[in-house]
């Protein structure tokens, strides 16, 4: 056990310096098996592209007479699809290379200190190679680029070196280390602080690569033979049968070892598991700590192994560690086919000529029991140097075999990737390519270099000799970035089955990438195969990298194939919380009006992703007739922040419907005016929706004009629609031309309409009794004017409906209730009573109306009772509910629930004249000697421009504040708007 623990004999000092080494040399170990275990993860990422389309969904429909209109919005759904990013070179990795490899020479040099005069020299020569191939002139210290920097810092170490060596032999190696710890650590400071090119410390670990790849592979020499000599350490202490248990578990692992050399090789290509190289390494090097002392009787003439020997060996292992470490961490795979060869032919060579060292020296002793390690490295026949020289020669046959300029090659190749990472770093995209390109050329198929280029030609468009790189890069090292990257180049020049093959082939390489199955599901989505999408999207979801990227991309298809899915009932069966699949989970929830019953928080983001834009944009959507105004708010101040310039725009037409269904209509006109203002490519799509909701509102003139704007852009249906408006404005010729507009078109459906409209607005009276109920009910609307109550009556007395006879009597009296013509219009409505009504709709409508009559009226109780009888306000009804309560109020004295609802009502619908014009009346008789009531009415004539009534109370308000130039302003529109009423017949 003494001997297992060497290290417990030395002095105290010596001791924790061998501690201290120890533990360089594990945390190394550690650092090389996590970079080996992230492979390329440490310096690629997956990037997410998203695709996004815009799905039309209705937010909600009204009917216009005989026409039932539905307002469209935008809703958007994203697809996602992973693609391999730019190479980011791991500078940590880098800098700890450099860093261990700094403080491994300071120990190596202070051990080199204490050696004999001839291995002192020939040390020193080495550490004077390695200073100059770190090329410091290069570096600019100080502003020199010359070799005087070299001499200096080699005159800083090779000084004070021979100084210990040759007169100061009894100086400790503490004080040694000291000294050249200190010494290094100014090189270093003046390095970091006064070097003038980019990224100092970068260039140093750059030019101090080939000094770690050689001192790499000499340790790995060093071992090569350590597990066979820990099969002797185990088996040949003189048990029985050793001779047999040694050579029979020495073939077995010989065997493995060819095995694997040969496959290394490309020779054989067997279904078989080979030895794990960097395991191999591992492995070798913990026990060559032991493994070395018992060789002490070997290079004991030159050091002795406590404590230099073993400080020596450490220092070696650590820096063979930390450089095959970093280049793992770097994934630089041309310079790790060095290491990873010489530790497989190393153990291959010197493992069959240490086996014939072993028989040929302690064959008798092995036969006879008897123990033989203490005397394993104390030869009778075949000399050590013999074993090693022939060793040599074995591994280097398989060198040769394998071409050796190869190596060479691949070790350039590995100092090119390095070179073209510094300046990757320095942002010279010119240089890195030129770099990555002679690391490409050096070394055959490398991914490191193919892939670099790849996506360097890739962000250039060059798309054929990006997927010529990127197939090159997974020739030999296949990444799943290498691979779906090469398949992404045919998704962006829309060969989208190209796609698919290539995403298959890379499967075929890599079955459980979930970024392959993902993109796959994508490209079979978009080429609308729903059952192979729908299994490799499935596939995805598997794998935690792809999980919710998959998701999205299923309820993307869902919403654009429209597949009826239970939207919450996947949901809770993906368990599915990320904005992307929520945003478009709604969309489909508002295709088929679901109930989304499911958590999300649209405003937790202030500053906004795509992902969580288009979740508040969609969730606005959904619940436009739902949100307050404390949320419209919020989502207002979010959308205007100018950290979400980018999704502006979209968010607040989003809003737009919000406050629309808030009853804040001017608050929506407004804010889809300025869009139409500040954004020319969606100018068609805003005067569409303000020209539906005109109509809804009441303001056909208005809704032509804005359907006249989106019919020069061609927007959907703004020919029809615009015919529509023309019609319910009654300007009978402008309507007559605009549906043989809408005949001249293609769509079958809206040129049936149009024939019919036009026949509806050229026949006569006594030609329309004998149509059908519909035709009558059309002609009653668009034909008949208020001064022609005789025709009017004897067509209603012809329906048979009971529904179409209500609707026309209700539609009459409220154009008779628009004009003031309150007597009539009473008279009217007075003859739905008893009528039996199937239409839901169309009762309340009867209902509604009634409450506005009788509200304008201010018959107070009876509109209180007719309210008690199952009346039901909805989001439409609000503002209307709010006018009651005010009034309710103001008759009680409640003045404070009366202002703040006349507030309200003053502002938010101009359309709502009962509102508005009631709110003047309060605020008039409130504050008389104040503009309130005059501001509120000139608001909404800013808005409504075509309401008789409002512009009425304008003008008598305007004179009443003796603003007679603002009362003149308006009076000639005034009166044209009573000719024109006066002349249609309204």
């Amino acid at each position: 056990m003494q001997s297992l623990f060497f290290w417990k004999n030395w002095p105290a000092d010596y001791r924790w310096i061998g501690y201290g080494i120890a533990v360089l040399f594990f945390s190394s170990l550690i650092f090389l098996w996590f970079s080996y275990f992230q492979g390329v993860d440490g310096i690629i990422h997956w990037d997410k592209v998203q695709e996004q389309k815009v799905i039309e969904t209705p937010v909600h429909a009204f009917q216009l007479g005989p026409f039932r209109l539905e307002v469209p919005a935008e809703s958007y759904v994203l697809f996602e699809y992973f693609n391999g990013s730019f190479i980011e070179p791991n500078t940590l990795a880098s800098y700890l290379f450099l860093g261990v490899l700094s403080v491994c020479i300071v120990v190596l040099l202070s051990v080199l200190t204490t050696l004999e005069r001839f291995w002192f020299y020939a040390a020193m020569a080495l550490f004077i190679l390695f200073v100059v191939s770190l090329r410091l002139e290069v570096l600019g210290i100080f502003g020199q680029h010359n070799r005087f920097v070299v001499g200096g810092v080699l005159a800083l170490f090779v000084i004070p070196a021979f100084y210990f060596n040759q007169f100061g032999r009894s100086i400790s190696f503490v004080v040694r280390l000291i000294t050249f710890a200190v010494l290094a650590t100014l090189v270093g400071v003046a390095v970091g602080f006064f070097s003038d090119t980019a990224f100092p410390a970068y260039s140093l670990s750059m030019t101090g690569y080939a000094a770690g790849l050689v001192l790499s592979v000499l340790f790995i020499i060093m071992i090569a033979h350590e597990i066979f000599a820990g099969f002797v350490y185990m088996l040949g202490r003189g048990s029985t049968k050793s001779l047999t248990h040694i050579s029979i578990i020495s073939a077995i692992y010989f065997f493995n070892l060819l095995v694997t050399a040969l496959h290394e090789m490309d020779v054989i290509q067997w279904n078989f598991i080979y030895i794990n190289l960097y395991l191999l390494l591992t492995i070798s090097a913990v026990i060559g700590i032991w493994g070395f002392r018992e060789r002490e009787p070997i290079y004991g003439n030159i050091i002795s192994f406590a404590p230099f020997g073993a400080y020596f060996f450490l220092a070696m292992g650590t820096i063979c560690f930390i450089t095959t470490g970093q280049l793992l961490a770097n994934g630089n795979d041309p310079a790790l086919k060095l290491i990873r060869d010489a530790v497989i032919f190393s153990h291959t060579g010197f493992g069959l000529i240490f086996l014939t060292y072993l028989f040929s020296n302690f064959i008798l002793m092995l036969a006879r029991n008897l123990d033989i390690s203490k005397v394993l490295y104390k030869p009778n026949r075949m000399p050590y140097f013999t074993y090693r020289f022939a060793g040599m020669i074995a591994m280097l046959a398989f060198v040769f075999v394998s071409d050796w300029k190869e190596y060479v090659y691949n070790g350039m190749s590995g100092f090119y990737n390095y070179a073209g990472d510094k300046y990757t770093l320095e942002g010279d995209e010119v240089y890195a390519e030129s770099f990555y390109d002679q690391g490409r050329s050096n070394g055959f198929a490398n991914h490191r270099s193919n892939y670099a280029l790849g996506t360097i030609k890739a962000s250039r468009f060059n798309l054929e000799g990006a997927r010529e790189n990127f197939d090159d890069a997974s020739y030999k090292h296949p990444s799943e970035y290498s691979l779906v990257n090469f398949g992404n180049t045919y998704l962006w020049e829309s060969n989208t089955f190209g796609a698919i093959e290539a995403f298959q082939e890379g499967r075929k390489v890599m079955p459980n990438s979930g970024a392959l199955a993902n993109n796959l599901g994508f490209a079979y989505a978009r080429v609308h195969n729903l059952d192979s999408a729908i299994f490799y999207l499935d596939k995805a979801r598997q794998y935690k990298v792809s999980k919710q990227s998959a998701e999205a991309n299923f309820f993307a298809m869902a919403a654009v194939e429209l597949l009826p899915f239970d939207t919450d009932s996947i949901l809770n069966t993906f368990g599915a919380t990320s904005p992307a699949t929520l945003a478009n989970a709604l969309v489909i929830s508002s295709i088929y009006n679901q109930p989304a019953s499911f958590t999300t928080s649209p405003l937790a983001a202030q500053k906004l992703d795509l992902y969580q834009a288009t979740l508040l944009n969609n969730y606005l959507i959904k619940n436009a007739k739902k949100v307050d105004t404390l949320f419209t708010a919020e989502a207002s101040r979010i959308a205007s922040d100018p950290v979400n310039e980018d999704y502006s725009i979209a968010l607040k037409s989003s809003l737009a419907f919000a406050y629309y269904h808030q009853g804040y209509v001017a608050k929506a006109l407004e804010v889809l005016a300025e869009l139409v203002y500040i954004s020319q490519s969606h100018q068609g799509k805003y005067n569409y929706i303000m020209g539906l909701w005109a109509l809804e509102q009441g303001n056909p003139d208005l809704a032509s004009s804005y359907f006249t704007y989106a019919q020069t852009y061609d927007y959907k249906q703004a020919k029809f629609y615009n015919a529509i408006a023309l019609t319910e404005g009654r300007r009978l010729d402008e309507a007559r031309q605009a549906w043989d507009v809408v005949l001249a078109g293609e769509d079958e459906g809206e040129r049936e309409i149009a024939t019919r409209l036009k026949q509806i607005l050229s026949v006569s009276a006594p030609e329309v009794m004998g149509m059908s109920d519909g035709e009558k009910y059309q002609f009653c609307r668009y034909r008949i004017g208020l001064q022609d109550s005789t025709v009017f009556n004897r067509l209603i007395n012809s329906f048979e409906s009971a529904d179409y006879k209500a609707q026309a009597l209700l539609d009459i009296s409220r154009r008779y209730y628009e004009v003031d013509e309150i007597i009539p219009a009473i008279k009217f409505f007075s003859r739905i009573a008893g009528l039996r009504l199937t239409d839901k709709r169309l009762y309340q409508d009867v209902q509604h109306f009634e409450l506005i009559m009788l509200a304008s009226r201010k018959e107070l109780p009876t509109l209180t009772s007719q309210m008690n009888k199952g009346v039901t306000f909805d989001k439409p009804h609000h503002l209307e509910k709010l006018w009651y309560d005010a009034l309710l109020a103001e008759s009680t004295g409640d003045t404070l629930t009366a202002e703040k609802n006349y507030t309200i009502l003053g502002k938010y619908n101009p359309y709502f004249e009962e509102g508005v014009l009631a709110a003047a009346d309060f605020f008039r008789e409130k504050e008389p000697n104040s503009l309130k009531s005059y501001s509120i009415l000139a608001e909404a004539i800013q808005v409504n421009k075509s309401s008789i009534r409002l512009l009425r109370a304008y003008i008598a308000e305007a004179l009443r504040k003796e603003l007679t130039d603002y009362a003149m302003s308006v009076s000639d529109t005034f009166d044209e708007l009573l000719r024109r009423t006066q002349k249609s017949g309204l």
